[in-house]
Protein backbone atom coordinates (compact mmCIF):
# COMPACT_ATOMS: atom_id res chain seq x y z
CA UNK A 1 0.00 0.00 0.00
CA UNK A 2 1.54 3.43 -0.53
CA UNK A 3 0.08 6.98 -0.13
CA UNK A 4 1.95 9.95 -1.38
CA UNK A 5 0.83 13.25 0.66
CA UNK A 6 4.33 15.61 0.53
CA UNK A 7 4.87 14.99 -3.57
CA UNK A 8 6.30 12.49 -5.77
CA UNK A 9 9.26 12.14 -4.50
CA UNK A 10 9.87 13.12 -0.70
CA UNK A 11 12.67 13.05 1.14
CA UNK A 12 12.45 10.46 4.00
CA UNK A 13 14.32 8.79 7.03
CA UNK A 14 13.66 6.08 7.49
CA UNK A 15 13.67 3.51 10.71
CA UNK A 16 13.67 -0.14 10.63
CA UNK A 17 13.04 -2.10 13.28
CA UNK A 18 12.65 -5.82 13.84
CA UNK A 19 12.74 -9.15 15.06
CA UNK A 20 16.31 -10.42 15.27
CA UNK A 21 15.86 -12.80 12.28
CA UNK A 22 15.64 -9.95 10.25
CA UNK A 23 18.55 -8.26 11.60
CA UNK A 24 21.24 -10.85 11.97
CA UNK A 25 23.82 -8.81 13.21
CA UNK A 26 22.04 -7.42 16.31
CA UNK A 27 22.90 -7.33 19.49
CA UNK A 28 19.68 -7.79 21.27
CA UNK A 29 15.99 -8.34 19.92
CA UNK A 30 14.41 -4.95 18.63
CA UNK A 31 17.17 -3.03 17.55
CA UNK A 32 16.25 -0.28 15.21
CA UNK A 33 18.31 1.13 12.53
CA UNK A 34 17.38 4.61 11.25
CA UNK A 35 18.27 5.86 7.38
CA UNK A 36 18.32 9.49 6.66
CA UNK A 37 17.31 11.18 3.31
CA UNK A 38 15.82 7.92 1.49
CA UNK A 39 14.31 9.28 -1.70
CA UNK A 40 11.04 7.00 -3.52
CA UNK A 41 10.09 3.40 -3.14
CA UNK A 42 13.12 2.01 -4.82
CA UNK A 43 15.18 3.10 -1.73
CA UNK A 44 13.03 2.33 0.73
CA UNK A 45 12.40 -0.93 -0.52
CA UNK A 46 16.50 -1.41 -0.74
CA UNK A 47 16.13 -0.70 2.90
CA UNK A 48 13.64 -3.12 3.51
CA UNK A 49 14.13 -6.50 1.76
CA UNK A 50 11.50 -8.47 3.24
CA UNK A 51 8.19 -5.47 2.62
CA UNK A 52 8.35 -6.76 -0.78
CA UNK A 53 8.30 -3.05 -2.02
CA UNK A 54 5.08 -2.60 -0.16
CA UNK A 55 6.52 0.42 1.47
CA UNK A 56 3.94 2.53 4.23
CA UNK A 57 4.93 5.79 5.22
CA UNK A 58 3.86 6.60 8.74
CA UNK A 59 3.77 10.42 10.26
CA UNK A 60 6.36 11.16 13.12
CA UNK A 61 3.70 11.29 15.66
CA UNK A 62 2.63 7.66 15.20
CA UNK A 63 0.98 5.43 18.23
CA UNK A 64 4.37 3.99 18.24
CA UNK A 65 6.38 7.35 18.59
CA UNK A 66 8.17 8.17 22.07
CA UNK A 67 5.74 11.21 22.97
CA UNK A 68 2.43 8.80 22.54
CA UNK A 69 4.22 6.00 24.25
CA UNK A 70 4.94 8.68 27.02
CA UNK A 71 1.43 10.53 27.17
CA UNK A 72 -0.39 6.53 27.41
CA UNK A 73 2.18 5.87 30.44
CA UNK A 74 1.12 9.50 31.81
CA UNK A 75 -2.56 8.69 31.40
CA UNK A 76 -1.84 5.13 32.76
CA UNK A 77 -0.31 6.16 36.07
CA UNK A 78 -3.01 8.62 36.71
CA UNK A 79 -5.93 6.36 36.05
CA UNK A 80 -3.44 4.11 38.52
CA UNK A 81 -3.69 6.88 40.98
CA UNK A 82 -7.47 7.49 40.74
CA UNK A 83 -8.70 3.63 41.05
CA UNK A 84 -5.90 2.63 43.05
CA UNK A 85 -3.91 5.03 45.32
CA UNK A 86 -3.87 4.31 48.97
CA UNK A 87 -7.27 5.41 50.92
CA UNK A 88 -5.11 7.13 53.50
CA UNK A 89 -3.47 9.53 51.21
CA UNK A 90 -6.61 11.89 50.65
CA UNK A 91 -7.27 11.60 54.55
CA UNK A 92 -3.79 12.89 55.23
CA UNK A 93 -4.26 15.52 52.81
CA UNK A 94 -7.84 16.70 54.60
CA UNK A 95 -6.13 16.30 58.04
CA UNK A 96 -3.58 18.64 57.51
CA UNK A 97 -6.20 20.63 56.04
CA UNK A 98 -8.04 20.31 59.20
CA UNK A 99 -5.04 21.02 61.44
CA UNK A 100 -4.61 24.86 60.03
CA UNK A 101 -8.38 25.37 60.58
CA UNK A 102 -8.55 23.80 63.55
CA UNK A 103 -5.14 25.69 65.02
CA UNK A 104 -6.93 28.96 63.74
CA UNK A 105 -9.97 28.33 65.48
CA UNK A 106 -8.18 27.88 68.54
CA UNK A 107 -6.67 31.36 67.89
CA UNK A 108 -9.99 32.82 67.61
CA UNK A 109 -11.70 31.58 70.57
CA UNK A 110 -8.28 32.98 72.70
CA UNK A 111 -8.45 36.28 70.95
CA UNK A 112 -11.99 36.73 71.56
CA UNK A 113 -11.19 36.02 75.20
CA UNK A 114 -8.64 38.88 75.57
CA UNK A 115 -11.33 41.39 73.87
CA UNK A 116 -13.87 40.44 76.84
CA UNK A 117 -11.20 41.01 79.03
CA UNK A 118 -10.06 44.10 77.69
CA UNK A 119 -13.27 45.48 79.30
CA UNK A 120 -12.07 45.25 82.97
CA UNK A 121 -7.73 44.86 82.48
CA UNK A 122 -5.30 45.37 80.83
CA UNK A 123 -2.89 42.26 81.60
CA UNK A 124 -3.15 39.20 79.64
CA UNK A 125 -4.15 36.63 82.02
CA UNK A 126 -6.44 36.24 84.16
CA UNK A 127 -4.53 35.50 88.49
CA UNK A 128 -2.40 38.89 87.07
CA UNK A 129 -5.97 40.57 86.37
CA UNK A 130 -7.16 39.37 89.66
CA UNK A 131 -4.07 40.74 91.69
CA UNK A 132 -4.56 44.07 90.26
CA UNK A 133 -8.04 44.46 90.84
CA UNK A 134 -10.00 46.07 93.80
CA UNK A 135 -11.02 43.30 95.88
CA UNK A 136 -14.77 44.28 95.48
CA UNK A 137 -14.23 43.99 91.70
CA UNK A 138 -11.89 40.51 92.02
CA UNK A 139 -15.41 39.42 93.94
CA UNK A 140 -18.10 40.93 91.54
CA UNK A 141 -16.35 39.65 87.64
CA UNK A 142 -16.53 35.73 88.21
CA UNK A 143 -20.60 35.83 89.47
CA UNK A 144 -21.68 38.05 86.82
CA UNK A 145 -19.57 36.31 83.97
CA UNK A 146 -21.09 33.03 85.18
CA UNK A 147 -24.52 34.51 85.34
CA UNK A 148 -24.00 35.92 81.58
CA UNK A 149 -23.24 32.33 80.43
CA UNK A 150 -26.23 30.67 82.02
CA UNK A 151 -28.20 33.29 80.60
CA UNK A 152 -27.13 32.53 76.96
CA UNK A 153 -27.33 28.38 77.59
CA UNK A 154 -30.74 29.38 79.19
CA UNK A 155 -31.99 31.44 76.28
CA UNK A 156 -30.85 28.74 73.81
CA UNK A 157 -32.35 26.27 75.66
CA UNK A 158 -36.18 27.66 75.64
CA UNK A 159 -35.54 28.90 71.68
CA UNK A 160 -34.18 25.95 69.97
CA UNK A 161 -35.18 22.92 68.86
CA UNK A 162 -32.14 20.89 69.97
CA UNK A 163 -30.97 22.57 73.19
CA UNK A 164 -28.08 20.04 73.84
CA UNK A 165 -25.82 18.06 71.01
CA UNK A 166 -23.16 15.32 71.77
CA UNK A 167 -19.80 16.36 72.86
CA UNK A 168 -17.02 15.60 70.20
CA UNK A 169 -15.87 12.72 72.08
CA UNK A 170 -19.29 10.58 72.50
CA UNK A 171 -19.74 11.81 68.27
CA UNK A 172 -16.05 9.88 67.66
CA UNK A 173 -16.45 6.99 69.71
CA UNK A 174 -20.10 6.59 70.03
CA UNK A 175 -21.72 8.76 67.62
CA UNK A 176 -21.99 9.53 63.53
CA UNK A 177 -19.10 12.13 63.95
CA UNK A 178 -21.85 14.74 63.30
CA UNK A 179 -21.81 17.86 65.75
CA UNK A 180 -24.99 19.70 65.61
CA UNK A 181 -23.78 23.52 64.82
CA UNK A 182 -26.07 25.56 66.92
CA UNK A 183 -25.82 23.84 70.09
CA UNK A 184 -22.14 24.22 70.06
CA UNK A 185 -22.02 27.84 69.05
CA UNK A 186 -24.08 28.13 72.15
CA UNK A 187 -21.88 26.46 74.61
CA UNK A 188 -18.74 28.17 72.96
CA UNK A 189 -20.49 31.54 73.70
CA UNK A 190 -21.54 30.64 77.19
CA UNK A 191 -18.15 29.53 77.99
CA UNK A 192 -16.72 32.51 76.46
CA UNK A 193 -18.13 34.93 78.91
CA UNK A 194 -17.37 32.18 81.73
CA UNK A 195 -13.42 32.12 81.47
CA UNK A 196 -13.21 35.76 80.22
CA UNK A 197 -14.75 36.26 84.02
CA UNK A 198 -12.47 34.49 85.79
CA UNK A 199 -14.32 31.60 86.54
CA UNK A 200 -12.13 28.43 87.69
CA UNK A 201 -12.33 26.06 84.53
CA UNK A 202 -10.44 25.15 81.47
CA UNK A 203 -10.96 27.17 78.63
CA UNK A 204 -8.72 24.75 76.60
CA UNK A 205 -12.02 22.23 76.45
CA UNK A 206 -14.51 24.55 75.02
CA UNK A 207 -11.28 25.16 72.10
CA UNK A 208 -11.00 21.87 71.58
CA UNK A 209 -14.85 21.09 71.16
CA UNK A 210 -14.98 24.35 69.03
CA UNK A 211 -12.01 22.63 66.77
CA UNK A 212 -14.28 19.58 66.37
CA UNK A 213 -17.15 21.76 65.24
CA UNK A 214 -15.18 23.17 62.53
CA UNK A 215 -13.73 19.62 61.94
CA UNK A 216 -17.66 18.65 61.63
CA UNK A 217 -18.46 20.83 59.47
CA UNK A 218 -15.34 20.69 56.99
CA UNK A 219 -16.59 16.50 56.62
CA UNK A 220 -20.28 17.38 56.37
CA UNK A 221 -19.00 20.11 53.29
CA UNK A 222 -17.30 17.14 52.13
CA UNK A 223 -20.41 14.51 52.15
CA UNK A 224 -17.50 12.04 54.52
CA UNK A 225 -18.80 8.65 55.31
CA UNK A 226 -19.42 7.91 59.08
CA UNK A 227 -16.51 5.94 59.20
CA UNK A 228 -14.32 9.56 57.71
CA UNK A 229 -16.83 11.87 59.34
CA UNK A 230 -15.35 10.19 62.83
CA UNK A 231 -11.85 10.42 62.09
CA UNK A 232 -12.13 13.99 60.88
CA UNK A 233 -13.47 15.19 64.24
CA UNK A 234 -11.01 13.37 65.98
CA UNK A 235 -7.86 15.29 63.78
CA UNK A 236 -9.60 18.28 64.46
CA UNK A 237 -9.68 17.47 68.40
CA UNK A 238 -5.94 16.44 67.82
CA UNK A 239 -5.20 19.62 66.24
CA UNK A 240 -7.38 21.26 69.04
CA UNK A 241 -5.41 20.00 71.83
CA UNK A 242 -2.09 20.92 70.23
CA UNK A 243 -2.60 24.19 69.17
CA UNK A 244 -4.28 25.03 73.00
CA UNK A 245 -1.19 22.91 74.71
CA UNK A 246 1.78 23.23 72.05
CA UNK A 247 1.66 19.35 72.16
CA UNK A 248 0.73 17.56 69.03
CA UNK A 249 2.18 14.24 70.29
CA UNK A 250 0.17 14.63 73.28
CA UNK A 251 -2.72 15.47 71.10
CA UNK A 252 -2.31 12.87 69.25
CA UNK A 253 -2.21 9.98 71.93
CA UNK A 254 -5.06 11.89 73.69
CA UNK A 255 -7.14 11.33 71.13
CA UNK A 256 -5.83 7.33 70.84
CA UNK A 257 -6.10 6.90 74.46
CA UNK A 258 -8.77 8.36 75.27
CA UNK A 259 -11.26 9.06 72.63
CA UNK A 260 -10.87 5.40 70.53
CA UNK A 261 -9.51 3.74 73.38
CA UNK A 262 -6.70 2.50 71.80
CA UNK A 263 -4.24 3.05 68.77
CA UNK A 264 -5.36 2.48 65.15
CA UNK A 265 -2.04 2.93 63.54
CA UNK A 266 -3.49 3.63 59.82
CA UNK A 267 -6.04 6.06 61.05
CA UNK A 268 -3.18 7.68 63.65
CA UNK A 269 -1.13 8.92 60.81
CA UNK A 270 -3.83 11.46 59.61
CA UNK A 271 -4.52 12.44 63.24
CA UNK A 272 -0.92 12.93 63.44
CA UNK A 273 -0.57 14.94 60.65
CA UNK A 274 -3.31 17.41 61.70
CA UNK A 275 -1.92 17.37 65.36
CA UNK A 276 1.48 18.58 63.71
CA UNK A 277 -0.15 20.83 61.59
CA UNK A 278 -1.78 22.46 64.47
CA UNK A 279 1.41 22.92 66.44
CA UNK A 280 2.82 24.35 63.32
CA UNK A 281 0.34 26.70 62.23
CA UNK A 282 0.65 28.04 66.06
CA UNK A 283 4.33 28.53 66.49
CA UNK A 284 4.23 30.13 62.84
CA UNK A 285 1.27 32.51 63.05
CA UNK A 286 0.35 33.17 67.04
CA UNK A 287 2.52 32.21 69.50
CA UNK A 288 6.47 30.78 69.74
CA UNK A 289 8.11 28.21 72.09
CA UNK A 290 6.78 26.31 74.66
CA UNK A 291 3.45 26.68 76.90
CA UNK A 292 5.42 26.89 80.20
CA UNK A 293 9.22 28.41 80.45
CA UNK A 294 10.70 25.77 83.29
CA UNK A 295 14.31 26.11 84.53
CA UNK A 296 16.10 22.70 82.78
CA UNK A 297 15.54 19.52 84.58
CA UNK A 298 19.24 17.77 86.03
CA UNK A 299 19.20 14.13 84.42
CA UNK A 300 17.10 11.75 86.10
CA UNK A 301 18.62 8.86 88.79
CA UNK A 302 17.48 5.99 90.32
CA UNK A 303 16.70 7.89 93.43
CA UNK A 304 14.58 10.28 91.96
CA UNK A 305 12.63 7.23 90.96
CA UNK A 306 11.46 6.69 94.56
CA UNK A 307 10.30 9.91 95.08
CA UNK A 308 8.62 9.95 91.43
CA UNK A 309 7.00 6.27 92.51
CA UNK A 310 5.26 8.14 95.95
CA UNK A 311 4.25 11.17 94.20
CA UNK A 312 2.50 8.53 91.35
CA UNK A 313 0.75 6.44 94.02
CA UNK A 314 -0.15 9.92 96.03
CA UNK A 315 -2.06 11.14 92.43
CA UNK A 316 -3.27 7.33 91.97
CA UNK A 317 -5.31 7.62 95.61
CA UNK A 318 -6.16 11.76 95.33
CA UNK A 319 -7.41 11.10 91.65
CA UNK A 320 -10.39 8.67 92.25
CA UNK A 321 -11.01 11.20 95.35
CA UNK A 322 -11.43 14.35 93.08
CA UNK A 323 -13.25 12.35 90.69
CA UNK A 324 -16.33 11.42 93.26
CA UNK A 325 -16.28 14.94 94.44
CA UNK A 326 -16.72 16.44 91.41
CA UNK A 327 -19.49 13.75 90.65
CA UNK A 328 -21.25 14.03 94.01
CA UNK A 329 -21.41 17.76 93.91
CA UNK A 330 -22.73 17.96 90.57
CA UNK A 331 -25.48 15.59 91.23
CA UNK A 332 -26.70 17.01 94.42
CA UNK A 333 -26.18 20.58 93.44
CA UNK A 334 -27.74 21.04 89.80
CA UNK A 335 -31.13 18.26 91.62
CA UNK A 336 -31.36 21.51 94.22
CA UNK A 337 -30.81 24.53 92.14
CA UNK A 338 -32.79 24.18 88.89
CA UNK A 339 -32.72 27.48 86.96
CA UNK A 340 -29.60 27.78 85.01
CA UNK A 341 -28.35 31.66 85.15
CA UNK A 342 -29.21 30.87 89.02
CA UNK A 343 -26.82 27.81 89.20
CA UNK A 344 -24.07 29.29 87.30
CA UNK A 345 -24.70 33.02 89.43
CA UNK A 346 -24.18 31.24 92.59
CA UNK A 347 -20.98 29.20 91.51
CA UNK A 348 -19.77 32.53 90.40
CA UNK A 349 -20.71 33.90 93.55
CA UNK A 350 -18.23 30.79 94.87
CA UNK A 351 -15.22 31.69 93.12
CA UNK A 352 -15.91 35.64 93.39
CA UNK A 353 -15.35 34.89 97.52
CA UNK A 354 -12.64 32.49 97.32
CA UNK A 355 -10.92 34.85 95.06
CA UNK A 356 -10.53 38.08 97.55
CA UNK A 357 -8.44 35.21 99.82
CA UNK A 358 -5.83 34.41 96.66
CA UNK A 359 -6.35 35.73 93.22
CA UNK A 360 -5.12 32.28 92.44
CA UNK A 361 -8.04 31.00 92.42
CA UNK A 362 -8.68 32.76 89.17
CA UNK A 363 -8.73 31.17 85.67
CA UNK A 364 -8.06 27.92 84.51
CA UNK A 365 -4.05 27.64 86.52
CA UNK A 366 -2.30 28.40 83.63
CA UNK A 367 -0.82 31.73 85.69
CA UNK A 368 -0.52 29.39 88.77
CA UNK A 369 1.47 26.19 86.90
CA UNK A 370 3.82 29.03 85.49
CA UNK A 371 4.48 30.33 88.49
CA UNK A 372 5.17 27.26 90.33
CA UNK A 373 7.55 26.62 87.97
CA UNK A 374 9.97 29.09 88.14
CA UNK A 375 9.12 30.96 91.70
CA UNK A 376 10.03 30.47 95.54
CA UNK A 377 7.17 29.17 97.18
CA UNK A 378 6.72 28.21 101.05
CA UNK A 379 4.48 25.32 101.73
CA UNK A 380 1.44 27.12 103.37
CA UNK A 381 0.63 28.95 100.29
CA UNK A 382 1.00 26.04 98.25
CA UNK A 383 -1.85 24.13 100.50
CA UNK A 384 -3.75 27.32 100.42
CA UNK A 385 -4.07 27.27 96.73
CA UNK A 386 -4.37 23.87 96.79
CA UNK A 387 -7.24 23.91 98.66
CA UNK A 388 -9.19 27.18 96.76
CA UNK A 389 -8.97 25.86 93.80
CA UNK A 390 -10.30 22.55 94.63
CA UNK A 391 -13.32 24.40 95.81
CA UNK A 392 -13.55 26.51 93.12
CA UNK A 393 -12.88 24.13 90.36
CA UNK A 394 -15.84 22.11 92.54
CA UNK A 395 -18.19 24.77 92.03
CA UNK A 396 -17.57 25.52 88.76
CA UNK A 397 -17.91 21.70 87.44
CA UNK A 398 -21.22 21.04 89.91
CA UNK A 399 -22.88 24.46 88.29
CA UNK A 400 -22.39 22.84 84.93
CA UNK A 401 -20.48 25.67 83.69
CA UNK A 402 -19.05 24.69 80.08
CA UNK A 403 -15.42 24.14 79.79
CA UNK A 404 -13.00 21.59 80.45
CA UNK A 405 -11.22 19.82 83.96
CA UNK A 406 -7.91 19.25 82.08
CA UNK A 407 -6.01 22.54 83.32
CA UNK A 408 -7.34 22.65 86.12
CA UNK A 409 -6.48 19.05 87.00
CA UNK A 410 -2.55 19.90 86.13
CA UNK A 411 -2.45 23.00 88.65
CA UNK A 412 -3.66 20.73 91.09
CA UNK A 413 -1.51 18.29 90.43
CA UNK A 414 1.70 20.82 90.36
CA UNK A 415 0.53 21.98 94.04
CA UNK A 416 0.74 18.42 95.07
CA UNK A 417 4.38 17.82 93.34
CA UNK A 418 5.45 20.81 94.76
CA UNK A 419 4.51 19.90 98.34
CA UNK A 420 5.73 16.46 97.81
CA UNK A 421 9.26 18.01 97.90
CA UNK A 422 8.65 20.41 100.78
CA UNK A 423 7.53 17.07 102.76
CA UNK A 424 8.77 13.85 101.35
CA UNK A 425 11.66 14.66 99.02
CA UNK A 426 14.92 11.87 99.36
CA UNK A 427 17.82 13.82 100.62
CA UNK A 428 19.68 12.32 97.93
CA UNK A 429 17.36 13.14 95.31
CA UNK A 430 17.06 15.93 92.70
CA UNK A 431 16.13 18.91 94.31
CA UNK A 432 14.72 20.84 90.81
CA UNK A 433 11.32 22.20 92.13
CA UNK A 434 10.21 22.05 88.42
CA UNK A 435 10.80 18.11 88.20
CA UNK A 436 8.48 17.56 91.13
CA UNK A 437 5.96 20.42 89.66
CA UNK A 438 5.38 18.08 86.41
CA UNK A 439 5.55 14.94 87.43
CA UNK A 440 2.40 16.00 90.14
CA UNK A 441 0.88 17.23 86.99
CA UNK A 442 1.77 14.66 84.77
CA UNK A 443 0.40 11.96 87.80
CA UNK A 444 -2.48 13.32 88.42
CA UNK A 445 -3.41 13.73 84.82
CA UNK A 446 -3.08 10.25 85.26
CA UNK A 447 -4.79 9.27 87.60
CA UNK A 448 -8.04 10.88 86.05
CA UNK A 449 -7.75 10.29 82.36
CA UNK A 450 -5.96 6.85 82.74
CA UNK A 451 -4.52 7.91 80.17
CA UNK A 452 -0.32 7.51 81.23
CA UNK A 453 1.39 7.82 77.67
CA UNK A 454 -0.13 11.05 76.95
CA UNK A 455 0.53 12.36 80.68
CA UNK A 456 3.80 11.80 80.38
CA UNK A 457 4.49 12.87 76.88
CA UNK A 458 2.25 16.13 77.38
CA UNK A 459 4.50 17.40 80.46
CA UNK A 460 7.60 17.19 78.58
CA UNK A 461 5.93 18.78 75.38
CA UNK A 462 4.19 21.61 77.43
CA UNK A 463 8.06 22.99 78.69
CA UNK A 464 10.26 20.79 75.96
CA UNK A 465 11.57 19.67 78.81
CA UNK A 466 12.90 15.40 78.10
CA UNK A 467 14.52 14.72 81.26
CA UNK A 468 11.13 14.90 83.11
CA UNK A 469 9.82 12.36 81.23
CA UNK A 470 12.26 9.71 82.79
CA UNK A 471 10.39 10.26 86.02
CA UNK A 472 6.98 10.91 85.11
CA UNK A 473 6.49 8.07 82.80
CA UNK A 474 7.15 5.59 85.77
CA UNK A 475 5.23 7.88 87.93
CA UNK A 476 1.69 8.13 85.59
CA UNK A 477 1.69 4.92 85.02
CA UNK A 478 1.56 3.87 88.64
CA UNK A 479 -0.87 6.79 89.47
CA UNK A 480 -3.22 5.30 86.07
CA UNK A 481 -2.94 2.09 87.48
CA UNK A 482 -3.70 2.72 91.13
CA UNK A 483 -6.47 5.12 90.04
CA UNK A 484 -8.08 2.86 87.24
CA UNK A 485 -8.63 0.16 90.71
CA UNK A 486 -10.34 2.80 92.68
CA UNK A 487 -12.19 3.86 90.49
CA UNK A 488 -13.31 2.28 87.04
CA UNK A 489 -14.78 5.64 85.07
CA UNK A 490 -12.40 8.16 83.92
CA UNK A 491 -12.92 11.43 84.20
CA UNK A 492 -14.12 11.55 80.45
CA UNK A 493 -16.87 8.64 80.94
CA UNK A 494 -19.42 10.73 80.70
CA UNK A 495 -17.94 12.83 77.82
CA UNK A 496 -17.95 9.77 75.74
CA UNK A 497 -21.29 8.87 76.37
CA UNK A 498 -20.59 5.84 78.50
CA UNK A 499 -22.71 3.99 80.23
CA UNK A 500 -20.09 1.35 81.88
CA UNK A 501 -16.73 1.08 80.78
CA UNK A 502 -17.25 -2.61 79.57
CA UNK A 503 -19.90 -1.66 76.68
CA UNK A 504 -17.30 1.00 75.79
CA UNK A 505 -14.45 -2.05 74.74
CA UNK A 506 -16.32 -3.75 71.58
CA UNK A 507 -16.98 0.26 70.20
CA UNK A 508 -13.52 1.23 70.41
CA UNK A 509 -12.44 -1.15 68.03
CA UNK A 510 -14.55 -0.63 65.77
CA UNK A 511 -14.82 3.33 65.28
CA UNK A 512 -12.69 3.64 62.56
CA UNK A 513 -11.45 0.59 61.57
CA UNK A 514 -12.96 0.56 58.13
CA UNK A 515 -12.16 4.14 57.66
CA UNK A 516 -9.33 3.63 55.15
CA UNK A 517 -11.27 0.73 53.06
CA UNK A 518 -14.33 2.61 52.49
CA UNK A 519 -12.37 5.94 50.85
CA UNK A 520 -13.64 5.40 47.57
CA UNK A 521 -17.73 3.97 48.78
CA UNK A 522 -20.72 5.83 48.04
CA UNK A 523 -22.17 8.20 50.69
CA UNK A 524 -24.11 5.83 53.04
CA UNK A 525 -22.71 2.68 51.86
Amino acid sequence: MREIVYGAEPSLAVRRSATAADLPNARFASQQETYPNVRGDGGAAGICPRAGGAVCFAPLMSDSSPLRRLGARISTIVTRLRTGLDPMVPLLLLGALVGFVSAVAVEGFRTAMWGIMSLYTREEHLVPAAAHLPLWERALIPPLAALAGGTVMWAAQRWIKRPRGPEYMEAVRVGEGRLPLVPNLVRTVSSLFAVSGGITIGREGTMIQFAALISSLIGRAGRATVEHQRLVVACGAAAGFAAAYHAPIAGTLFVAEIILGGLQLREIAAVLVAAVIGELTTQSLFAIGPLYLAQRVPPITFIDLLDAGLLGVLAGLLGPMFLWLLDASRRAYQARVNWLPLRMGIAGVVIGLLSVLRPEVWGNGYSVVQSFLVDHWVLSSVGAVFVLRLLAVTAASAAGIPGGVLTPTLALGAAMGLMVSHLFLIPEASHSQALWTLVGMGSLLAATTHAPAMSAIMVFEMTRNYNVVMAAMPACVLASVVGSVLRHRSVYAEALGLKEEAAAAPVAATVVASAAETVTRPRGG
